[in-house]
């Protein structure tokens, strides 16, 4: 099967020129999209550490999927020295960092178990090769995305096309996909949360993704 990967120009998702948003569609030999992934990027600097860009982005936003990632597992810039040693990336308290969110994975069913996922987390790896980390929120697709609210006419028919109300991808086979490409999971202590999460954090940096 012949594929291919397009990265759409990356966006500014409000007045913060350090917060983008961009889209990554693997097409097949018809130029049909298949499968895609939505990502968000952020650079934290010495000036506007993690805490500091939170408070930024949720002022522009009321409420944002970075709040606990920027607020439990990084330091300054960086991720805590924890995960920096887990995932053999280097803490830099001079020079900016970024960090990668994959906000939505998908793959079209007709086209599911044949590694088309790992491909799309590769190719991100590789085009994004300086990014400190990559932090991936998971839950079953079905649970925060319907595909009548889609603005763009193109993302409404493939959203339409997965299928979500039949969709049984649970929590459990998310884990085991992430935990396949060399993500590590993030344990948060419910002692800092005031209900549970719906989610779980899986964490990784590009090089561990491309081994």
């Amino acid at each position: 099967m012949s594929l291919q990967v397009e990265f759409n120009k990356p966006e500014i998702k409000s007045v913060l020129d350090w917060q983008l948003i961009q889209e990554i569609n693997v097409l097949n030999q018809d130029n049909m999209i298949i499968a895609k992934a939505e990502i968000e990027l952020i650079t934290l600097n010495k000036h506007r550490d993690a805490l500091k860009s939170y408070a930024l982005i949720d002022e522009q936003e009321g409420s944002t999927d970075w709040e606990l990632p920027l607020n439990l597992y990084f330091k300054e810039q960086n991720l805590t020295a924890e995960l920096c040693e887990k995932l053999s990336v280097k803490a830099d308290v001079k020079k900016a960092k970024t960090h990668l969110l994959l906000e939505a994975i998908s793959v079209l069913p007709a086209y599911r178990n044949q590694g088309i996922a790992k491909l799309l987390l590769e190719e991100i790896a590789k085009h994004y090769p300086k990014v400190q980390s990559i932090t991936a929120l998971t839950m079953p697709l079905k649970l925060f995305v319907d595909a009548e609210h889609c603005e763009e006419q193109e993302v409404k028919a493939y959203y339409q096309q997965l299928e979500l109300e039949n969709d049984e991808t649970t929590s459990e086979q998310l884990g085991e996909f992430f935990d396949h490409n060399n993500f590590i999971e993030y344990q948060v202590d419910e002692a800092l949360l005031n209900e549970p999460l719906a989610f779980s954090f899986y964490i990784t940096a590009p090089d561990k993704i491309k081994n």
